[in-house]
């Protein structure tokens, strides 16, 4: 009988081995066939990182119009290209842009805020929806949150002390010349937009900012894009915007609320945070909560995604040269 056993013992444990060896062969076969880019070579625009905890994957997300793909990495270096998150319906609104994909995690599900414009309906910002960071994304309604009647970009998620949501979105500079950014608070499970827009500064009120001029437009204007806001420990908002600097290159400009309030006032940085022809900026914390900086540079039609240090000191926001 202790024979017997110890030979049962023994096919069991070959079995176990055998098996074993046979899924990390599987999982090895899976890895090399799954394309892993790195990120000092993906092409990238507006870039937004969300680490999920529940994953414990960093993602991010692309304009792959008609459509928005994703990315996945473990590490913020090696990125996994997942495939289309969203794919509109063919009643879908917006039929043009696909721009700026940010992703919040916002009681329980995630939501995409995304740009997009039609030719005969103004650009503006729709909300997504899914269980998921990576598919099946929806819309939340079939409509922009921005205010129908204005050419509205790059809407963004903010989450005051009193846990309740707004949008923060730039007023297009080719509908008021000197460009906009405004906040307006948005119902809890963020399908309506609640009271008026609050303007909350115009581009010009920077003296880092410079105009530009559109030739397809013929248009001399200022830039506002990407509102991001990041509360500090002392209570300090920090926001990220983008525009030209004066010397014509996209930057990153930083508006600090002293008050704590959304409302502000706004104070200006006298200069950008950055001279590398970069822009779109989002702060994130890593899963060992270090302090960081995303957006893409240069800002020419070969963009690649830029993740730095970011610190506060003082009062002040500063990121690694």
């Amino acid at each position: 009988m202790k024979i017997f056993l110890n030979y049962i013992y023994i096919l069991f444990s070959a079995f176990l081995y055998v098996g074993c060896g046979s899924l990390q062969k599987s999982e090895d076969m899976r890895r090399q066939q799954t394309q892993m880019i790195d990120a000092n070579e993906m092409s990238l625009r507006d870039p937004f990182i969300l680490y999920d905890r529940k994953s414990d994957y960093y993602y991010t997300y692309a304009n792959n119009k008609p459509s928005i793909k994703g990315y996945r990495s473990k590490d913020l270096q090696a990125w996994e290209d997942i495939g289309n998150v969203f794919i509109p319906e063919n009643d879908f609104w917006g039929k043009e842009d696909f721009w700026a994909p940010d992703c919040y995690y916002y009681r329980g599900k995630y939501y995409l805020f995304v740009t997009f414009s039609d030719v005969y309906k103004k650009r503006g910002t729709s909300i997504l929806v899914s269980d998921y960071p990576d598919k099946d994304f929806k819309p939340l309604v079939n409509a922009p949150i921005t205010p129908k009647e204005w050419m509205s970009l790059d809407a963004a998620l903010y989450v005051d002390q009193d846990d309740k949501p707004w949008m923060l979105f730039c007023r297009e500079w080719l509908e008021v010349t000197d460009g906009e950014i405004y906040a307006q608070r948005v119902s809890d499970d963020l399908t309506t937009a609640l009271d008026e827009p609050i303007l909350l500064f115009k581009a010009s009120a920077a003296p880092w900012v410079k105009g530009i001029y559109s030739e397809q437009h013929d248009k001399h204007g200022n830039i506002t894009d990407a509102p991001f806001i990041h509360r500090g420990e002392d209570g300090i908002l920090f926001m990220l915007w983008s525009s030209f600097d004066l010397t014509g290159k996209y930057a990153i400009g930083v508006a600090y609320s002293a008050s704590g309030k959304i409302e502000g006032p706004w104070r200006q940085s006298e200069n950008p945070l950055n001279s590398d022809d970069g822009g779109h900026g989002m702060l994130f914390r890593t899963r060992n909560g270090k302090f960081k900086i995303s957006y893409h540079a240069p800002n020419s039609g070969s963009e690649k995604l830029i993740i730095k240090n970011a610190k506060i000191k003082n009062g002040v926001l500063t990121i690694a040269p």
